[in-house]
């Protein structure tokens, strides 16, 4: 499955919906999606729904995601983790620092209330 990347502006974020796989093909065009709009200051959901795969690489991107977020005093998060992918995210404990939602509605809900771009 090819990899692609897609910006959706909501009211209060930026929705990132990733498809296919990211592994050490696709990071670069991932982790520049992601570091383009946190670096706008407006909080990022990142719909993970359509994602088939996502190796160690992958997880690195999400993490450095993280940091520049909060280095930039943003908001990021993660929804819609299919079954095999939040397995990943359980077993390396990112789940633990990275906030992993079920629905864009509860990634909202938990954004601070000056989250507004």
């Amino acid at each position: 499955m090819d990899f692609d990347v897609n910006l959706m502006h909501h009211d209060r974020c930026t929705l990132v919906r990733v498809q296919g796989e990211i592994d050490v093909v696709s990071r670069q065009q991932f982790e520049k999606a992601l570091f383009d709009v946190i670096d706008t200051g407006v909080p990022v959901v990142v719909d993970m729904r359509q994602v088939t795969f996502c190796d160690s690489t992958g997880l690195n991107a999400i993490v450095a995601a993280n940091r520049r977020a909060g280095e930039r005093g943003t908001a990021i998060a993660l929804i819609a983790l299919p079954e095999r992918v939040q397995r990943v995210f359980r077993i390396t404990g990112i789940d633990k620092f990275v906030p992993v939602y079920e629905t864009l509605g509860g990634a909202l809900n938990a954004l601070p209330s000056n989250a507004t771009p």
